[in-house]
């Protein structure tokens, strides 16, 4: 099944309902929300999508998918939670070792949310595989995260081919 997750990242200020109401009436499956914090990427969007993630929970049954290019996974996972997101993605990266992502995966399954991991484009996908059975999705950056309208790096749909074959054979 291919659903889709719609980035409002670029939406204005002012015409928020707007947008919001139309990719509904579109037939968007989630609407992807792009949590930065000026740490982690050099953009600044915490405030912004916080705001926006709250409004859409309060017009619209669509689910909500937070994905968290973040310093502080565990604050922000707090601040996300209320407004009840479907799925929150986290970045591999930012995390200090492999047992502080289980850390996350157990904290946002535990808050009745499903998990993502995404990995930047400079990462061994090998790197997360430990966690596939662990979480519900995985995204591949194809650009680097916090950057709007750049270039496909063509050379990812090599990993997400080379995730996909061994979800296969595992799973």
């Amino acid at each position: 099944m291919i659903e889709i997750s719609t980035s409002i990242l670029s939406v204005k200020k002012g015409e928020e309902t707007k947008t919001f109401l139309g990719l509904e009436n579109a037939k968007t499956d989630y609407f992807h929300i792009d949590v930065m914090d000026g740490k982690f990427v050099e953009k600044n969007t915490y405030n912004k999508m916080l705001e926006y993630a709250s409004y859409i929970k309060r017009i619209s049954n669509l689910p909500l998918d937070v994905h968290l290019m973040v310093e502080n996974i565990n604050e922000a996972i707090e601040d996300f939670l209320p407004v009840e997101p479907n799925i929150i993605t986290f970045h591999y990266e930012a995390c200090k070792n492999k047992e502080e992502v289980m850390q996350y995966i157990k904290k946002i399954k535990d808050n009745h949310c499903k998990v993502g991991i995404s990995v930047k484009p400079e990462t061994n996908v090998e790197e997360i595989y430990e966690f596939l059975p662990y979480i519900h999705t995985c995204l591949i950056m194809t650009v680097e995260p916090g950057k709007g309208g750049q270039t496909l790096l063509t050379d990812m749909i090599d990993k997400i081919s080379k995730l996909k074959k061994y979800r296969r054979k595992q799973y």
